[in-house]
C-alpha cells in the first residue's frame, strides 16, 4: 500500500450553453489554467459541451465511439496540455436512434483512451411542479461500474444522479476505489439541500475521496444548476469547494490518508450485509 501517492485534481465548473464551440472554448481556457496551477488530471462536469436549449437538442451532436469533433478536442486538449482528461458526458450512440448514452470518456496525457463509462441512473423527477426532468426519454442508461489506475491510484467513475444510489459506490469499495469521481449537473433546488450531503455520504460511507465538478449559474435553457464543485476526504472533510462562479480549483489528494483511517478505524472490515 505504500506505494500510492498523492495527485493534484482540477475541477473544472462551467456554466455550459447550447453552443457547442463556446462551451469547448471556455472549457479548454480552464484546463489550461487549472494545469498552470498544477493540476494532473481535471474533471469536466457532465454535459460540459452542450446544455440543450430544447429536449432533444443532442440528438443533432450525437457522436459515434472512437470519432467525432467533441472526443477529437478531449483527445487535442489532453495532449495539448500534458494533463488526464475525465470528461463530463457528451452524447454517443447506443444503437438506438433517439436514445444515445451520457458517456464519461477518460484520457491520459497523450490523449489515448483509458476508459469509458455511461451513466447508470437517469434524472426523471420533478423538482418543482414547473421544473420536470425525464432524462430517460431521450437517454439510453448504462449498466456497468468502471475504475481505472493511475500511478497506483484507483478511479472509480460516476455522474450526477448516481450519487443518490450508494449500492453503485460500494461495488467500487469492494474494488479498492481511492477517488470517486462525479462529473454533475447538480440543479439549483436540490444541490442547495442534497449535495454537499451526499459528496459526504460517499465519502465517508466507502473511505474514500470524492471529488466532484458541477455545472453552475442559469443555462440558455432557463435551468439553475447549483455549482459548488467539491472535494471530500474519505473523513467526510471538505477540502475545497467553490461558489456559483465559472472556474477551476485544484486540491492535492495524499492516498495515504485512506491507509492511515483503515488502520484506526476499519469499518470496511465490519459489514455484514
Amino acid at each position: 500500500m505504500s506505494d500510492k501517492r498523492s495527485i493534484t485534481i482540477g475541477l473544472i465548473q462551467m456554466s455550459s450553453s447550447s453552443c457547442v464551440e463556446d462551451n469547448l472554448k471556455q472549457a479548454e481556457a480552464l484546463i489550461k489554467d487549472s494545469v498552470a496551477d498544477g493540476a494532473e488530471m481535471v474533471i469536466l462536469p457532465e454535459t460540459f459541451a452542450l446544455m440543450e436549449k430544447y429536449n432533444g437538442q443532442k440528438l443533432d451532436f450525437v457522436e459515434q465511439h472512437l470519432e467525432g469533433p467533441i472526443q477529437h478536442w478531449m483527445q487535442r486538449v489532453a495532449k495539448d496540455n500534458n494533463v488526464m482528461i475525465v470528461g463530463g458526458t457528451i452524447a454517443i450512440a447506443s444503437g438506438l436512434e433517439k436514445r444515445p448514452v451520457a458517456r464519461c470518456y477518460v484520457y491520459d496525457k497523450q490523449g489515448d483512451l483509458i476508459t469509458f463509462y455511461d451513466k447508470i441512473h437517469m434524472f426523471d423527477v420533478a423538482v418543482k411542479e414547473d421544473e420536470v426532468y425525464s432524462e430517460s426519454d431521450n437517454t439510453l442508461a448504462g449498466d456497468d461500474i468502471k475504475t481505472f489506475e493511475y500511478n497506483g491510484i484507483t478511479f472509480g467513475l460516476s455522474v450526477c444522479y448516481d450519487l443518490r444510489f450508494p449500492e453503485l459506490y460500494r461495488e467500487y469499495q469492494k474494488l479498492g476505489v481511492d477517488v470517486i469521481l462525479a462529473p454533475s449537473a447538480f440543479t439549483l433546488k436540490t444541490g442547495e439541500v442534497h449535495w454537499q450531503l451526499l459528496l459526504q455520504a460517499r465519502a465517508v460511507e466507502n473511505l474514500a475521496f470524492v471529488a466532484a465538478s458541477n455545472q453552475t449559474g442559469e443555462h440558455d435553457n432557463k435551468r439553475k444548476t447549483y455549482g459548488h464543485s467539491m472535494f471530500v476526504g474519505p473523513w467526510g472533510d471538505v477540502l475545497g469547494a467553490m461558489g456559483s462562479d465559472v472556474g477551476f480549483i485544484n486540491r492535492q489528494l495524499n492516498i495515504a490518508q485512506i491507509e492511515s483511517i483503515q488502520k484506526r478505524f476499519p469499518v470496511h472490515t465490519h459489514r455484514k450485509l
